[in-house]
């Protein structure tokens, strides 16, 4: 009988594992033979077939249900074990953990780019889950409310999916040991929102919450308190405000307290040195303010600390010595001040140091070598002085030392080669000089390198070969000397090599076209000769190549930059390159800025540059390029935003071809041969802000449809065939964001039209073009050109703060407007040479921000309006050839100019003239030529800026990336008066 029921229950066992439908026969059967059970020789049998059973009988529904789930979701190659047919084998189901009773324990698909919802997961069918990871795929819609039925779970991590709506926990065991995890990327459109969920706090037992990343906000309820057992809150990436709650510092099982990118703000309360437990602390990115609390420092087993990003200030206490256990210490970007605390170089475990963007001062202790763990050392951007101390060189570990933006000084010490591990070296912005040390060379391991804006000085060694890990070199603007070393041919892995601004010397080698990974490569400002080689035709990775400010010569061959697809910025400008511009430009379709001025190119603009669909800068001023424009050239215009075909001899008409597609901004065609009339299809460029048609043969009137050009802000027609009045009654606005005009030397009559320009003002817009992607980035400014005793010189910086009006050498009449007293933000204004009569005007008094008044050469008369004098930044006069008379004034800036201001007014008297008036009996006096220090130059800089022909503002030219002018004192001195005392008024 014993045999028979043994065999009758295996068969039994058998069936059910087969089909797993049979568990309630399979009792029956139990209870039917229970009587044999009951002798000890089949007890054993009775266990084991109870506890297979219990095993068997969950398996079945936590499949189906886990099947019928997958089958809602987009089809995953992941889940081909997830099958009917392999229920057997549940628990080595693709992310599936079983317990030791059978029953599924854990799901953990964690990054497998799973899609669907989770509206079909069976909650109720897994009453022994207690891990449930889903955490980096595509899951979206809401979290179900029956999820509360995983009575078991105490870990659920749902982040980095598209789950929205509310947290469902509304009903939720006040003692159920859970871990919630319900962050989502700030990456995905739906996010979590709303205040702090209420309901957590009933999570009594609670160990660690995970709110981070979603758009919480409000405050932080003070029934935090309630997560006594709580070790670990991360809260951050959201938008909870005021100061932390006091509870929060009650918490005292906290080890990890992390609230970093919020609007936090107030002080940090002293209570946080309740937090005995604490080993992470990340505050970064908010808002608390004011010096850190004492008993941070009494927190003696934190080992990472991140203030990063606040408004700390005041010094750091030497009590940061107590924190033996410190790894990681993150001050950066806050207000600190003061000297580096002593006991600073006590944390014997700290691998991670940054204080960048403080006010961290003096002198760097010798005492930084007893960090031997130092990994990470970041002084950038503070007020450090003095040379290295020499123990930084003792660092061993040292992977990372960013030094930039301080006052250290002296030279870089040999030992520097006993940091082994260096990968990271950047001392750029700082006081350092002479030569490299020999031993800079051996660190092996380095891939950055900067020593820019330094007075390094001598050769760059050939040894710099051996730096074979090296992809970023960065030598520009020191003092270097001598040719490039052909040991640079040696660093393949290099991307960005910048030796621009130095004293360089000798040809280019061909050694750098070895390096096929170069992107970025700057040789510009140094004194380069020879030709352009065909070496940049071997980099195809280029995409940055400025050689300009050199003494290169020769032709550029056609092939130059075949090969380099990716170029993007091209600068060969201020050179001695000749020959024909070249045509090859229709493999390029990243080619966004070409810049070949200041050169000696010939012949006519090719065609074929038309076909440069991402070109948007052109500049090829200073040549002696020739011919008519292609006919394409309006069609260029439909994508470039800057062309500058400034002082060449192009001829003929301008192009009538400028569509409405015309995206324009710069367009500079000054000093040309241009005739006939301006093409009225210019209109169409809606964006012009700068147009520049000085010097040329441009005749008729003047255009009334540039009325139309309501962006445009800088107009000059300067030095052409112009005539006729100006009239604007037919618009009710004009002009409404000029800021500077220069309409000299033409030939127009009538009234003054300065009712037209009434809306002077500056602005705080740069005249730029910018172009960032990753780290390569260049820019392209407008630049004004001052004529001053008939030299042309170039402002390249802050025209956006210019206004200015002239109206010099025309054949203008009649007085001038009392409107002109409105123009309160004019700077510089030239009304010479022209047949203007009656008055003075007292109303200009009111033109607060006038630099410059040239009134010369015209018919004025009566006295000079003694109300003038309030004109407090005036700083260059220019009222000669008049018929003024009277006395001149005596205050304010008049007191300083000289008789050059006021020379062929017979009837003017009074200083500085030496004609005393009739009524004042005081003795005559010296005339006044400047200041002391001036009387060894030609004039004095007043007189210098003032009535030498016709034009002030004479027109505008582009600047680039660098432009060097050499300019006199007296004109550099003008140029700073200016700049500062409007920079004062728009602060």
């Amino acid at each position: 009988m014993s045999k028979n029921l043994y065999q009758s229950n295996t068969a039994s066992m058998q069936h059910i594992n087969k089909s797993g439908q049979y568990g309630i026969a399979f009792i029956t059967h139990l209870r039917r033979n229970m009587a044999h059970f009951l002798k000890p020789s089949h007890l054993l049998l009775f266990v084991f077939s109870l506890s297979l059973l219990q095993s068997i009988l969950p398996t079945r529904p936590e499949g189906e249900a886990l099947v019928k789930w997958k089958n809602s979701l987009a089809p995953s190659s992941f889940l081909d074990s997830w099958s009917l047919t392999n229920l057997d084998d549940l628990c080595n189901w693709t992310g599936i953990t079983c317990n030791s009773a059978g029953s599924v324990s854990e799901i953990n698909l964690y990054e497998k780019q799973l899609d669907g919802m989770l509206s079909e997961f069976g909650f109720t069918s897994f009453p022994n889950l207690n891990n449930l990871t889903l955490a980096y795929n595509f899951f979206s819609g809401p979290i179900p409310p029956a999820i509360e039925n995983l009575t078991q779970l105490q870990y659920l991590d749902l982040s980095i999916n598209s789950l929205d709506g509310p947290i469902p926990f509304q009903r939720v065991n006040q003692y159920l040991p859970i871990c919630i995890i319900l962050k989502s990327s700030v990456l995905l459109a739906i996010l979590l929102r709303g205040s702090f969920p209420p309901n957590i706090f009933k999570l009594s037992k609670l160990k660690r919450l995970t709110l981070s990343s979603n758009k919480f906000l409000g405050s932080i309820p003070n029934d935090i308190r309630l997560l006594c057992d709580l070790e670990f809150l991360y809260l951050g990436n959201n938008s909870f405000e005021g100061p932390p709650p006091p509870n929060i510092f009650k918490l005292s099982k906290l080890k990890h307290l992390v609230l970093w990118s919020n609007k936090f703000s107030g002080s940090v309360s002293n209570d946080i040195g309740l937090l005995s437990a604490l080993e992470l602390l990340n505050l970064h990115s908010n808002f608390f303010e004011g010096p850190l609390p004492p008993n941070v420092f009494k927190l003696s087993k934190l080992r990472f600390l991140n203030l990063w990003g606040n408004n700390f200030s005041g010094s750091v206490s030497n009590d940061i010595g107590l924190l033996p256990e410190l790894e990681i210490l993150n001050l950066h970007s806050n207000f600190f001040e003061g000297p580096l605390p002593p006991n600073i170089f006590k944390l014997s475990k700290l691998r991670f140091l940054n204080l960048w963007g403080n006010n961290f001062s003096g002198s760097v202790s010798n005492d930084i070598g007893l960090l031997p763990e130092l990994e990470f050392l970041n002084l950038h951007s503070n007020f450090f002085e003095g040379p290295l101390p020499p123990n930084v060189f003792k660092l061993s570990k040292l992977k990372f030392l960013h030094l930039r933006g301080n006052k250290f000084s002296g030279s870089v010490s040999n030992d520097i080669g006993l940091l082994p591990e260096l990968e990271i070296l950047n001392l750029r912005s700082n006081f350092f000089e002479g030569p490299l040390p020999p031993n800079v060379f051996k660190l092996s391991k380095l891939r950055f390198l900067s020593l820019k804006e330094n007075k390094f000085s001598g050769s760059v060694s050939n040894d710099i070969g051996f730096l074979s890990e090296l992809e970023y070199l960065y030598l520009d603007y020191n003092l270097f000397e001598g040719s490039i070393p052909i040991g640079l041919g040696l660093l393949t892995n290099l991307s960005y090599l910048d030796l621009s601004s130095n004293n360089l010397s000798g040809y280019i080698p061909s050694d750098i076209g070895n390096l096929k990974l170069l992107v970025f490569l700057d040789l510009s400002s140094n004194q380069l000769t020879g030709p352009l080689l065909k070496i940049v035709s071997n980099l195809t990775n280029l995409m940055n190549l400025d050689v300009s400010d050199n003494s290169l010569s020769g032709n550029i061959q056609s092939d130059l930059w075949k090969n380099s697809i990716s170029l993007r910025y091209i600068n060969f400008a201020n050179n001695y390159l000749s020959g024909n511009i070249p045509k090859e430009y229709n493999d390029h379709p990243t080619l966004e800025y070409i810049n070949l001025s200041g050169n000696h190119f010939t012949g006519e603009l090719p065609t074929t540059i038309c076909n440069v669909t991402s070109l948007a800068v052109l500049v090829l001023s200073n040549n002696g390029l020739s011919g008519a424009l292609p006919n394409c050239f309006g069609k260029l215009a439909d994508r470039l935003l800057s062309i500058n075909l400034a002082n060449n001899q192009f001829r003929g008409t301008i192009p009538t071809t400028f569509s409405r597609s015309c995206q324009v901004k710069y367009l500079n065609m000054d000093n040309n041969e241009f005739e006939r009339f301006l093409p009225p299809s210019l209109a169409n460029c809606k964006h012009l802000k700068i147009l520049d048609i000085g010097n040329n043969k441009i005749g008729g009137t003047f255009p009334s449809w540039l009325y139309v050009l309501g962006e445009i802000e800088v107009l000059v027609l300067r030095s052409n065939k112009l005539y006729g009045t100006i009239s604007g009654r037919s618009v009710k606005d004009p002009f409404p964001k000029l800021r500077i005009v220069d309409l000299s030397n033409n030939q127009f009559t009538g009234h003054l039209p300065i009712q037209y320009f009434k809306n002077m003002k500056s602005t705080d817009n740069l005249y730029r073009y910018q172009n960032s992607k990753g780290y390569l980035s260049f820019h392209h400014d407008a630049a004004v050109s001052l004529t001053v005793k008939g030299t042309e010189y170039e402002v390249a910086k802050n025209l956006h703060i210019y206004t200015a009006i002239d109206l010099s050498c025309n054949k203008f009449q009649g007085q001038i407007p009392k409107v002109t007293g409105e123009l309160r933000w004019l700077a510089l204004l030239n009304l010479s040479h022209n047949s203007l009569t009656g008055p003075i005007p007292s109303l200009l008094r009111n033109m607060k921000e006038l630099q410059s008044l040239d009134l010369s050469s015209n018919q004025l008369t009566g006295a000079i309006p003694p109300q003038l004098t309030a004109l407090t930044f005036l700083e260059v006069l220019n009222l000669s050839k008049n018929h003024l008379s009277g006395e001149i004034p005596q205050k304010g800036q008049f007191s300083t100019f000289n008789n050059d201001s006021y020379l062929g007014n017979s009837a003017l008297c009074g200083l500085p003239l030496t004609k005393k008036c009739a009524n004042t009996a005081s003795p005559p006096q010296e005339v006044v030529n400047g200041d002391e220090d001036d009387a060894g130059d030609e004039m004095t800089w007043e007189a210098i800026v003032m009535g030498y022909g016709c034009g002030l503002i004479c027109g505008l030219s582009s600047a680039y990336i660098v432009l060097k002018l050499g300019k006199p004192w007296w004109f550099v001195r003008y140029i700073e008066v200016l700049q500062l005392k409007l920079m004062k008024r728009y602060a």
